[in-house]
């Protein structure tokens, strides 16, 4: 057990080291095929936010490597938790969620549903999928396209397949509690407005690897 952790902690942190530069070249590539601006947002300094990275990268892998049931589900989970800090950090950067990399979310998700549960848990998946775009669909006609986007909606849709029931439950709640706290912090301090548009991805995806690992947590001690 003590080597797969080292060798798990290893891989986390060079996964984590290269999830920056990985998704510096996908904005570049998203800038030249959508016309997008060269305007980039920056909320922290590049180190500190790298250094996050490769430390709450490699922590995530280690701990999943000691509680998932199998080390082809460890696997699994690992890269969807990296690939959920890859929607975070470009969706801040350049307020755009890749359909490239939904589509990634959704091949990991159809693996890990076949792996665990079979054709029932992917049937059980959809069901979660259609029902979360409906609520995101629904929110963005009522709050306006500017502050939930389509891709919001894409990336909502595609973590409720990934996760199914009632892992998508846990997800849903922790993003609504990680979203009101970042607001009412900001309120406070006056740093954003009620009016400020967030980006929604840093959110949806903190809720979707807490999702995660609770589950592996929650297998390991049943």
């Amino acid at each position: 057990m003590l080597y797969k952790l080292i060798v798990f902690a290893i891989i986390g942190l060079y996964t984590g080291y290269i999830i920056p530069k990985l998704s510096l070249k996908i904005i570049q590539y998203k800038k030249k095929t959508n016309s997008i601006g060269s305007e980039e947002v920056q909320l922290f300094d590049n180190r500190i936010i790298n250094i996050f990275i490769i430390l709450f990268n490699g922590a995530a892998w280690c701990f999943t490597a000691y509680t998932a049931e199998s080390l082809f589900a460890a696997v699994l989970i690992c890269v969807q938790i990296s690939l959920g800090i890859i929607f975070a950090y470009i969706d801040i950067k350049i307020r755009i969620i890749p359909n490239e990399l939904i589509l990634v979310l959704l091949t990991l998700g159809i693996t890990y549903q076949a792996f665990n549960y079979g054709l029932e848990g992917i049937l059980g998946s959809i069901i979660c999928m259609v029902f979360i775009m409906i609520v995101f669909t629904a929110l963005a006609t009522f709050m306006g396209l500017g502050k939930v986007g389509a891709g919001d909606v894409k990336l909502a849709g595609a973590i409720g397949f990934a996760l199914g029931y009632p892992s998508v439950v846990t997800a849903m709640g922790a993003m609504a509690a990680v979203l009101l706290s970042y607001i009412l912090i900001g309120l406070a301090l006056r740093k954003i407005r009620l009016t400020t548009m967030l980006p929604l991805a840093p959110f949806l995806v903190a809720g979707y690897i807490f999702a995660l690992v609770t589950f592996t947590f929650n297998l390991n001690i049943a």
